[in-house]
């Protein structure tokens, strides 16, 4: 195999390794920027070699060797800002790398026999676009031209922060600075190596652009903390409320008001409205004839006004009694409500169909329903246990034996009703008529009933009274203490005397007026005219102004002198 063919293989293989190295630099920048990954270590550039007679070799040797070292030296700081920008990991921080790698391998081979020399430590040269690179003296090499080869730079898309607000510049690219200089004015380049005595072709070099994908970035990109920026104060102009124009509406026609208890009369339907506290209720015919209304009693008013007024209720007279045209009940009209009348109760008061409103069941299911009704003071009888009652103020009050003898009650005077509606009439304390007196069964004692309250009577004024046991109701201890107990009873202008003190008293409006001596001789006081009771009951009636005897009654001139 010729020198040519040797040094033409080695080109290729070198071109190919170069192309395998920039890939893996480009990889390299993008997972500098996705992950900011721990320390990378570049890879080394292979050199192309050119055989060339091997007398060259010492040359070869003197002119690699200080380049490769002013290489890795000028590679030293770059490393180290390499490896701290890695290592900052806080938000915000930026990196724009530039990958420009000048590789200066030329290699200077003469002599006779092929036996290239290479040097292992040329390092690419990894250009930071943030930190300066330093200044390396140039190495004077004679006797070696090359020509001047511009070196190939693969631009480092900058992808901007999605999130950031504030407009950001992207940091500028550094080019790359000069390599040391070598035999010929090369700065890195990919050199000819020609036999001495040959002049070097220049060989041109034109760095094809090579379209690089940017590297995928994180939704979340590193927030650049923006600049605060105070706003100047702007001062709103004030703006007018826009008021829209009011819809013009025509108003509804107020309701017309009359004075209560005006009967109205539609004047085209004949509708009649009972007028109260601005609102109208109806008065069906039925009603209106069992009222007896004729025209005039009404007021004729528009179809208009009447519907403007509100409706009510419908409208019953108080006590008027309604029949359900449907069923046949029969209640009675009171205080809003309708009150059911048993038959036995309307067969009593002598009910007719004659004395009822007719109405339909629709109208008599719109009023609410209270107590069923009884006539005050009617009597009424337990048709399963007997029991009569008289019924007062919505109570029945239960009548016993004894006073119902003392009543004399007859058979037409009771009504006898079934259990469970003499049942739902709520029951209130017994009946007494007021005037009759009590006697307890237990110790005998005497008292007078009036308006619910039970008053004492002494037996000194039982005595003066003339009571006898005819004239007295026997009742149970337990009915006795029942009744409420009053003041004790006197009569109205009943003479009294303490029994202890002599003291003379006038009972009047439950008062006792004191009667001094001079008064008693006047209006010749006798002891049969005096009731005398114990010191106690004496004390305890209020004591009043002082007795004094009414004038003598005027003789009449027309009556015959006695004789």
């Amino acid at each position: 195999m010729s020198h040519e063919e040797l040094a033409g293989g080695q080109a290729r293989n070198a071109k190919r390794r170069k192309v395998e190295f920039r890939t893996t630099l480009e990889g390299l920048e993008g997972r500098l920027l996705l992950s900011a990954a721990g320390q990378f270590r570049p890879r080394q550039a292979a050199a192309l070699i050119r055989q060339q007679p091997q007398g060259n070799a010492a040359r070869l040797r003197a002119q690699v060797q200080p380049r490769a070292t002013a290489a890795a030296r000028a590679q030293m700081p770059n490393r180290f800002a390499g490896m701290n920008a890695m290592r900052m990991r806080q938000p915000g921080f930026r990196i724009n790398v530039s990958p420009t790698i000048n590789v200066s391998p030329t290699i200077n081979v003469g002599g006779p026999t092929a036996n290239p020399v290479v040097n292992a430590n040329a390092n690419p040269v990894v250009t930071y676009p943030t930190i300066p690179n330093p200044q390396v003296a140039p190495t004077p090499t004679p006797n070696a031209q090359t020509a001047p080869t511009p070196a190939p730079t693969t631009p480092t898309p900058t992808t901007p922060a999605p999130t950031t607000p504030a407009p950001t510049t992207p940091a500028p690219t550094t080019p790359a600075k000069p390599g040391p200089s070598r035999p010929g004015g090369g700065f890195g380049g990919w050199t000819d190596v020609t036999k001495p005595g040959q002049a070097p072709a220049p060989k041109p070099t034109t760095p094809a652009p090579k379209p690089t994908t940017p590297a995928p970035t994180t939704p979340t990109p590193a927030p650049t903390t923006p600049t605060p920026t105070t706003p100047a104060p702007t001062t709103p102009a004030p703006t007018t409320p826009t008021t829209p124009a009011p819809t013009p509406t025509t108003p509804a026609n107020p309701a017309p008001t009359f004075p209560d208890g005006t009967i109205l009369r539609n004047e085209q339907t004949g509708e009649l409205g009972y007028y109260s506290q601005g609102k109208r209720g109806l008065i069906s015919p039925p009603v209106a004839a069992k009222m007896g209304l004729t025209a005039e009693q009404t007021k004729s008013v528009t179809a208009e006004d009447f519907k403007a007024v509100p409706k009510g209720a419908d409208y019953f007279p108080e006590g008027l009694f309604v029949r359900n045209e449907q069923s046949g009940e029969i209640a009675r009209y009171s205080g809003g409500t309708f009150h059911v009348v048993s038959t036995p109760v309307a067969t009593f008061l002598g009910i007719a169909v004659a004395d009822v409103a007719t109405i339909s069941a629709a109208q008599y299911s719109g009023v609410n329903k209270g107590n069923d009704y009884f006539p005050e003071g009617l009597l009424i009888q337990n048709q399963q246990t007997g029991e009569i009652d008289i019924y007062q103020a919505g109570e029945r009050h239960w009548i016993s034996v004894p006073v119902a003898a003392r009543l004399n009650l007859q058979a037409s005077q009771i009504v006898v009703i079934s259990p469970t509606q003499f049942n739902a009439v709520p029951q209130g304390k017994d009946y007494f008529p007021n005037g009759v007196y009590l006697q307890n069964q237990e110790n005998g004692e005497i008292a007078r009933y009036d308006a619910g309250k039970r008053s004492v009577v002494s037996s000194p004024v039982a005595a003066k009274l003339g009571l006898t046991a005819a004239d007295l109701i026997s009742v149970s201890g337990g009915q006795y203490n029942a009744v409420s107990r009053g003041a004790d009873y006197f009569i109205e202008g009943m003479f009294l005397k303490n029994n202890q003190t002599g003291e003379l008293a006038n009972y009047a409006d439950g008062h006792r007026r004191w009667i001094s001596g001079p008064v008693a001789a006047q209006i010749n006081l006798t002891d049969a005219m005096i009731t005398t009771i114990g010191a106690e009951q004496f004390n305890a009636i209020p004591r009043g102004g002082d007795y004094t005897p009414p004038p003598p009654a005027p003789l009449d001139p027309t009556a015959p002198a006695q004789a």
